[in-house]
């Protein structure tokens, strides 16, 4: 692994990955010293500038990258005579077949199915290509390459560790779009994800990045993925879902009164379903914030404003984390949002033009039901309430989903039916949006069910009588 600068960035992947950032540090810097001996002077400045990203405090990295960018590139080498080579003026361009041989027999390995054996017999072929390549300076035999025989069928399971039943081939299962809180590099480039952008998971641990999807594709002539029939016939939304906020006028008011002031830590408080996360987007599609995770805040540029959603369902550690944050970067904006209700108390002052409410710590932990930490609420400077959308807001909302929606069409008796329902609800803007989720496509109105008159007691008739 020790000259292989592949390997030595994927184990300072998996260092990085299992928290062992000294560990991953030293294999950055191995991997930049290698690049820098075999004339890659841009990768190995790329590789020691992420190094510091992963602790600025080392100093030698700050020299040693000072001293890479001071330093001129070695001139190339100048080739050595050769008795019988080649005759001046002609160019001979020679491949070393066996790396990328090899490369590809892990990639194979890694994606095969285990229960087929023409893979296993396709492994084989490429062990006896890589082990026939001709190596310069060595003489070589000619060899009759023996023929190849199709493996005998066999009733049972050859292979020594068969998947369990229900458990599909690593060759069954398709990419998916990696986990972007995982902080995983492109197997094919070997760059950060901070650096190439979202990454697509393969099946066997590896990452693909865009430029390399998009330059594979060049390499295999341009060949456009298959779409399956059931994905081409699945029905695309033809306008975006408007994030606009719906009413709270006074919590948005309060909100622009606070970031005019000067104001960095700002507490949006409101019952579930009240619109603090449709907010939140609202703010980052107009360019006014950047959403971030406790895991990305010391990456997060600070002169933005950073907006962390749902602090009270942290873990502790996290929000002990992000107080740290805030105590560190007392310069920085940053907008959270929780559930709870505001208490009335607290100092109430007036200027000539505003009035502001102060509340006091212990009157935010209780409206937040104490599941935010005294040091992270202490730092709070202005509290923002929304309130529980009524059924006119709740209508509006369900209009501008339905919008979104070109195969269903609701008539406004069903709209207001559907937000008095969900108004009942504890959690209003969550269930109004299940509840237009189980509509199913078309037009529909709502209906109206009879009154059945009550029929009139019997009297019963007294006895004796005629």
């Amino acid at each position: 692994m020790a000259d292989n600068v592949r390997d030595v960035i994927r184990a300072a992947q998996a260092a990085e990955l299992g928290g062992d950032k000294s560990r991953a540090i030293e294999l950055l810097r191995l991997a930049a010293d290698l690049c820098r001996r075999s004339g890659n002077k841009p990768r190995a400045e790329q590789l020691l500038r992420y190094a510091l990203r992963l602790d600025p405090s080392r100093k030698e990295l700050e020299e040693e990258l000072r001293v890479l960018e001071r330093e001129e590139p070695p001139p190339p080498p100048e080739p050595e005579p050769d008795e019988g080579g080649p005759e001046p003026g002609v160019f001979v361009l020679q491949e070393d077949t066996s790396s990328s041989l090899q490369e590809a027999l892990r990639e194979a390995e890694l994606a095969m199915d285990r229960r087929t054996r023409p893979v296993a017999l396709a492994v084989e072929v490429m062990r006896s290509a890589v082990s026939s390549v001709p190596v310069p300076g060595k003489e070589e035999t000619p060899q009759v390459p023996a023929p190849v025989k199709a493996p005998e069928p066999r009733k049972e399971d050859p292979h020594p560790n068969p998947l369990p039943e229900g458990e599909g081939a690593f060759i069954e299962r398709g990419p998916t779009r990696a986990d972007p809180s995982l902080e995983a590099w492109c197997s094919f480039c070997c760059r950060p994800r901070s650096e190439v952008g979202a990454l697509v998971a393969g099946p066997a641990g590896a990452f693909i990045c865009s430029a390399c999807i998009g330059e594979s594709g060049a390499l295999l002539g341009g060949v456009a993925p298959v779409v399956s029939a059931q994905r081409a016939q699945a029905p695309a939304p033809q306008r975006p879902v408007s994030v606009e906020l719906v009413g709270q006028v006074r919590a948005r008011e309060g909100l622009e009164r606070g970031l005019e002031a000067g104001v960095r830590r700002v507490l949006l408080l409101g019952p579930e379903g009240s619109g603090k996360s449709t907010w939140m987007r609202a703010l980052v599609e107009q360019g006014r914030g950047v959403l971030v995770t406790p895991e990305s805040l010391d990456r997060a540029p600070v002169e933005a404003v950073l907006l962390v959603e749902d602090v009270d369902r942290l873990a502790p550690a996290e929000q002990v984390s992000l107080s740290a944050f805030l105590s560190r970067h007392p310069a920085c904006t940053v907008l959270m949002t929780a559930r709870g209700t505001p208490v009335a108390s607290g100092l109430s002052l007036l200027s000539d033009s505003d009035r502001v409410s102060v509340p006091t710590t212990a009157s935010l932990s209780e409206a937040v039901g104490g599941s935010l930490p005294v040091a992270l609420l202490e730092q709070v400077q202005w509290l923002v309430a929304l309130t529980a959308p009524g059924i006119e807001e709740l209508s509006e909302i369900a209009r501008r989903q339905l919008a979104a929606r070109g195969d269903l069409q609701l008539s406004g008796e069903v709209l207001t039916a559907l937000a008095t329902e969900a108004a009942r609800s504890p959690r209003s803007g969550h269930e109004l949006r299940a509840l237009l989720a189980r509509v199913p496509p078309g037009s529909w109105r709502l209906e109206v069910k009879k009154k059945v008159k009550a029929k009139p007691a019997r009297r019963g008739r007294r006895k004796g009588s005629s």
